[in-house]
Protein backbone atom coordinates (compact mmCIF):
# COMPACT_ATOMS: atom_id res chain seq x y z
CA UNK A 1 0.00 0.00 0.00
CA UNK A 2 1.35 3.19 -0.89
CA UNK A 3 2.18 6.18 1.60
CA UNK A 4 -0.70 8.08 0.86
CA UNK A 5 -3.14 5.60 0.21
CA UNK A 6 -2.36 4.30 3.69
CA UNK A 7 -2.78 7.74 4.92
CA UNK A 8 -5.94 8.32 2.83
CA UNK A 9 -7.53 4.85 3.86
CA UNK A 10 -7.28 6.08 7.64
CA UNK A 11 -8.43 9.55 6.90
CA UNK A 12 -11.35 8.53 4.76
CA UNK A 13 -12.74 6.96 8.17
CA UNK A 14 -12.28 9.70 10.25
CA UNK A 15 -13.85 12.36 7.92
CA UNK A 16 -16.61 13.37 9.97
CA UNK A 17 -17.33 13.67 12.18
CA UNK A 18 -22.31 11.93 19.24
CA UNK A 19 -23.32 9.24 21.87
CA UNK A 20 -25.95 6.85 21.12
CA UNK A 21 -26.88 5.91 24.49
CA UNK A 22 -30.36 5.88 24.52
CA UNK A 23 -32.73 8.95 26.85
CA UNK A 24 -32.79 8.93 30.29
CA UNK A 25 -36.99 7.29 30.76
CA UNK A 26 -39.14 10.07 31.51
CA UNK A 27 -40.84 9.53 34.65
CA UNK A 28 -44.51 8.59 34.01
CA UNK A 29 -47.59 11.33 34.92
CA UNK A 30 -49.46 10.89 38.11
CA UNK A 31 -52.91 11.20 35.84
CA UNK A 32 -52.93 9.29 32.39
CA UNK A 33 -52.08 12.16 29.71
CA UNK A 34 -55.24 13.10 27.21
CA UNK A 35 -53.12 11.86 24.17
CA UNK A 36 -50.32 9.56 24.03
CA UNK A 37 -48.30 11.63 20.98
CA UNK A 38 -46.02 14.46 21.46
CA UNK A 39 -46.36 16.62 19.40
CA UNK A 40 -43.23 17.65 16.68
CA UNK A 41 -42.51 21.25 17.83
CA UNK A 42 -41.05 22.74 14.43
CA UNK A 43 -37.31 23.95 14.99
CA UNK A 44 -34.52 25.41 12.87
CA UNK A 45 -34.61 25.88 9.03
CA UNK A 46 -34.23 22.95 8.05
CA UNK A 47 -32.19 23.96 4.56
CA UNK A 48 -29.93 26.46 6.69
CA UNK A 49 -29.96 24.13 9.70
CA UNK A 50 -27.81 21.00 6.73
CA UNK A 51 -26.06 23.95 5.06
CA UNK A 52 -24.69 25.05 8.61
CA UNK A 53 -23.42 21.22 8.75
CA UNK A 54 -22.39 20.29 5.20
CA UNK A 55 -20.34 23.67 4.47
CA UNK A 56 -17.45 23.39 6.50
CA UNK A 57 -17.20 20.05 5.38
CA UNK A 58 -16.55 20.94 2.31
CA UNK A 59 -13.78 22.82 3.66
CA UNK A 60 -12.04 19.80 5.69
CA UNK A 61 -12.07 17.64 1.96
CA UNK A 62 -10.65 20.34 0.40
CA UNK A 63 -7.49 20.13 2.70
CA UNK A 64 -7.40 16.56 2.78
CA UNK A 65 -7.27 16.46 -0.90
CA UNK A 66 -4.45 18.63 -0.79
CA UNK A 67 -2.16 15.41 1.06
CA UNK A 68 -2.62 13.26 -2.25
CA UNK A 69 -1.05 16.75 -4.23
CA UNK A 70 1.72 16.83 -1.84
CA UNK A 71 2.65 13.67 -2.37
CA UNK A 72 5.50 14.04 -5.38
CA UNK A 73 7.17 16.39 -2.88
CA UNK A 74 8.21 13.97 -0.07
CA UNK A 75 7.42 12.64 3.09
CA UNK A 76 7.96 16.35 4.68
CA UNK A 77 4.72 18.12 2.29
CA UNK A 78 2.74 15.47 3.03
CA UNK A 79 3.34 15.51 7.18
CA UNK A 80 2.45 19.53 6.60
CA UNK A 81 -0.58 18.89 4.79
CA UNK A 82 -1.45 15.94 7.56
CA UNK A 83 -1.35 18.11 9.84
CA UNK A 84 -3.17 21.23 8.12
CA UNK A 85 -6.03 18.99 7.59
CA UNK A 86 -6.27 17.65 11.18
CA UNK A 87 -5.77 21.52 12.06
CA UNK A 88 -8.89 22.11 9.67
CA UNK A 89 -10.72 19.47 10.93
CA UNK A 90 -10.70 21.27 14.00
CA UNK A 91 -11.60 24.40 12.85
CA UNK A 92 -14.48 22.37 10.97
CA UNK A 93 -16.04 20.63 13.48
CA UNK A 94 -16.20 23.81 16.03
CA UNK A 95 -17.49 26.00 13.14
CA UNK A 96 -20.38 22.87 12.90
CA UNK A 97 -21.30 23.00 16.76
CA UNK A 98 -21.21 26.41 16.76
CA UNK A 99 -23.76 27.32 14.22
CA UNK A 100 -26.08 24.68 14.86
CA UNK A 101 -26.07 25.35 18.29
CA UNK A 102 -27.28 28.86 17.62
CA UNK A 103 -30.11 27.64 14.52
CA UNK A 104 -31.24 24.95 17.38
CA UNK A 105 -32.98 21.80 16.58
CA UNK A 106 -34.52 21.08 13.78
CA UNK A 107 -37.97 20.39 15.34
CA UNK A 108 -38.61 18.76 19.11
CA UNK A 109 -38.72 15.21 17.81
CA UNK A 110 -35.09 15.12 17.21
CA UNK A 111 -33.84 17.46 19.75
CA UNK A 112 -32.09 14.42 21.62
CA UNK A 113 -29.49 13.69 18.91
CA UNK A 114 -29.08 17.09 18.21
CA UNK A 115 -27.98 18.01 21.18
CA UNK A 116 -25.46 15.02 21.08
CA UNK A 117 -24.16 15.91 17.96
CA UNK A 118 -23.12 19.26 18.86
CA UNK A 119 -21.62 17.94 22.02
CA UNK A 120 -20.02 14.93 20.02
CA UNK A 121 -18.95 17.45 17.27
CA UNK A 122 -17.14 19.34 20.07
CA UNK A 123 -15.11 16.58 21.37
CA UNK A 124 -14.30 15.28 17.74
CA UNK A 125 -12.47 19.06 17.55
CA UNK A 126 -11.05 19.04 20.74
CA UNK A 127 -9.57 15.43 19.46
CA UNK A 128 -8.19 17.22 16.40
CA UNK A 129 -6.44 19.67 18.10
CA UNK A 130 -4.33 16.72 19.96
CA UNK A 131 -3.98 15.29 16.87
CA UNK A 132 -2.43 17.95 15.38
CA UNK A 133 -0.08 18.88 17.64
CA UNK A 134 1.03 15.16 18.43
CA UNK A 135 1.30 14.89 14.05
CA UNK A 136 3.56 18.03 13.98
CA UNK A 137 5.82 16.38 16.83
CA UNK A 138 6.66 13.21 14.73
CA UNK A 139 9.33 13.09 12.25
CA UNK A 140 8.35 13.00 8.27
CA UNK A 141 9.88 9.40 7.79
CA UNK A 142 9.04 6.37 6.35
CA UNK A 143 7.18 5.05 9.53
CA UNK A 144 4.97 8.97 10.05
CA UNK A 145 1.76 7.08 7.75
CA UNK A 146 2.07 4.46 10.82
CA UNK A 147 2.33 6.73 13.76
CA UNK A 148 -0.64 9.17 11.87
CA UNK A 149 -2.80 5.93 12.54
CA UNK A 150 -2.13 5.60 15.92
CA UNK A 151 -2.31 9.40 16.75
CA UNK A 152 -5.92 9.47 14.84
CA UNK A 153 -6.58 6.31 16.38
CA UNK A 154 -6.68 7.61 20.21
CA UNK A 155 -7.17 11.44 19.42
CA UNK A 156 -10.98 11.61 19.60
CA UNK A 157 -12.35 8.91 17.09
CA UNK A 158 -15.02 7.51 19.06
CA UNK A 159 -16.26 11.34 19.19
CA UNK A 160 -16.38 11.47 15.40
CA UNK A 161 -18.01 8.19 14.88
CA UNK A 162 -20.64 9.16 17.57
CA UNK A 163 -21.43 12.24 15.54
CA UNK A 164 -22.00 10.27 12.56
CA UNK A 165 -24.11 8.37 14.47
CA UNK A 166 -26.40 11.43 15.50
CA UNK A 167 -26.63 13.04 12.25
CA UNK A 168 -27.58 9.65 10.52
CA UNK A 169 -29.89 9.08 13.28
CA UNK A 170 -31.26 12.80 12.03
CA UNK A 171 -31.34 12.17 8.28
CA UNK A 172 -33.19 8.57 9.00
CA UNK A 173 -36.54 10.68 9.71
CA UNK A 174 -37.76 11.11 6.26
CA UNK A 175 -38.49 14.23 5.77
CA UNK A 176 -34.89 15.73 6.85
CA UNK A 177 -33.39 13.00 4.59
CA UNK A 178 -35.61 14.66 1.68
CA UNK A 179 -34.01 17.98 2.59
CA UNK A 180 -30.64 16.76 3.35
CA UNK A 181 -30.22 14.74 -0.59
CA UNK A 182 -31.72 18.05 -2.11
CA UNK A 183 -29.13 20.32 -0.38
CA UNK A 184 -26.80 21.69 -3.13
CA UNK A 185 -24.26 22.53 -0.13
CA UNK A 186 -24.37 18.74 1.13
CA UNK A 187 -24.36 16.91 -2.32
CA UNK A 188 -21.08 19.17 -3.59
CA UNK A 189 -19.23 18.37 -0.22
CA UNK A 190 -20.42 14.26 -1.07
CA UNK A 191 -18.80 15.07 -4.33
CA UNK A 192 -15.60 15.89 -3.02
CA UNK A 193 -15.46 13.18 -0.28
CA UNK A 194 -16.12 10.34 -3.41
CA UNK A 195 -13.70 12.25 -6.22
CA UNK A 196 -10.93 11.85 -2.46
CA UNK A 197 -11.62 8.47 -2.50
CA UNK A 198 -11.75 7.63 -6.05
CA UNK A 199 -14.60 6.82 -6.75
Amino acid sequence: MTTFRLIAAVLSAAAIAACSTPPAPVQPPAAPPATTTTPDVPGADPVAWFEAYCGPLGVTEIARGDIQAKVPQGMAAVKDAVVRWASTAAASDRKIADDLEKLGPLSSDVQNPHERLIKALRQSATGFDDASGRLRALAADDVFPERYAQVMATSGGPARENATLMFKQIVDVPKYGEVFRANKVCADWQALAKQGQGK
